[in-house]
């Protein structure tokens, strides 16, 4: 059964936060094949803007990865209401809200990625997060 572009876009979502769970919580050569996987998914031209509103570039994400590996155990992530809001082509828009918990604290946002799918791939073009106040 093929899969519709919305299912990918949704199971790519999952993929890119387990990559990044396992980055944030494993230290060294054991976070080196997530980071090269989660990497492979962003275009060349990647930006995001952080809940903190500075826009970054992929090198600069890859930079807060590399720095970050195994900074973070115990975290736990998760991702929940996936959602397409905008759709043209190959192209989709997805909205999902991230949330972060350790040591008992819990933080949250809602993000919007912009992907394009084709057969054999999905790239993330542009990520805007907001953090959700609590």
């Amino acid at each position: 059964m093929q899969h519709t572009i919305i299912e990918r876009a949704e199971h790519n979502v999952r993929r890119v936060h387990t990559l990044i769970h396992t980055i944030f919580t494993h230290a060294g050569p054991s976070a080196q094949p997530a980071m090269q996987e989660l990497m492979s998914f962003f275009s060349s031209d990647f930006s995001m803007v952080t809940t903190a509103g500075r826009v970054t570039t992929r090198d600069e994400v890859a930079q807060m990865f590399r720095q970050a590996a195994g900074t973070r155990p115990g975290l736990e992530i998760s991702v929940a209401e996936i959602q397409p809001v905008w759709q043209q082509g190959a192209s989709i828009a997805m909205r999902y809200k991230e949330s972060h918990r350790r040591d008992g604290v819990e933080t949250s946002r809602i993000s919007v990625v912009l992907l394009t799918c084709s057969e054999n791939a999905i790239l993330w073009h542009y990520l805007h997060e907001t953090g959700l106040g609590h």
